[in-house]
C-alpha cells in the first residue's frame, strides 16, 4: 500500500483507522471486568507505596537479600592510625567521611583533604576483624596533607577462608 497522495485518500485512511480503533476499544471494554481491573490496580499501587515508604525499593540488593543484622558493638572494631576519616576532625569520631571501607576525605588543619588507602602495612591497605554477627573491614588511609586516618565497614557475610578464595 502506498502513501496517500491527496486529501481524499488521507481522510479515507484516517476514517479506516478510526473505525478500527473504535471497534477494538469497544470489544476490550465489553470483555474486561472493570471492577476486577480496578481492584488489581489498587492493590498494586498500595504495594508499591508500601515498598517505597519502607525504603526497600531503592535499597542495595545485597543488603536487602542478606538481611544484615547490626553488630553488638555499634562502633567499628578497628584500630586505624589516628582518628577515623571524618568532616569534623574530632577524636573519637565516626567514620562519616568514608565510602564504606574506602577512604574519601578528612578534615584537618582547617581544610578538607582528599585521602586514599595507605599500603604501608597491608598490600590493599585493609584488613578484617571478626565480631559477633559478622566482621568489620578496616582500612588505613593517608591524606594529601600526610595525615593518617581510617575507615571501616560492617559486613554480615562470612569471611572467606584463605584456602577457599571467593570466585
Amino acid at each position: 500500500m502506498g502513501d496517500p497522495d491527496g486529501p481524499a485518500e488521507k481522510r479515507a485512511t484516517l476514517r479506516t483507522f478510526d473505525n478500527l480503533t473504535r471497534y477494538a476499544s469497544e470489544d476490550l471494554a465489553r470483555n474486561m471486568n472493570r471492577r476486577a481491573f480496578l481492584q488489581r490496580a489498587g492493590t498494586g499501587a498500595f504495594a508499591f507505596l508500601i515498598t517505597l515508604a519502607t525504603g526497600k525499593l531503592f535499597a542495595p540488593r545485597p543488603a536487602t537479600a542478606a538481611g544484615l543484622t547490626k553488630p553488638l558493638a555499634a562502633h567499628p572494631a578497628c584500630s586505624p592510625p589516628g582518628p577515623y576519616c571524618n568532616y569534623e576532625g574530632l577524636w573519637p569520631s565516626e567514620p562519616d567521611s568514608c565510602r564504606g571501607g574506602h577512604c574519601f576525605q578528612h578534615y584537618g588543619a582547617g581544610k578538607v583533604w582528599q585521602c586514599h588507602h595507605d599500603t604501608s602495612f597491608y598490600p590493599t591497605g585493609c584488613w578484617s576483624t571478626a565480631v559477633q554477627g559478622g566482621y568489620w573491614v578496616c582500612c588505613d588511609c593517608v591524606c594529601d596533607n600526610g595525615v593518617t586516618c581510617g575507615c571501616a565497614q560492617f559486613s554480615g557475610n562470612p569471611v572467606p577462608l584463605p584456602s577457599k578464595p571467593v570466585g
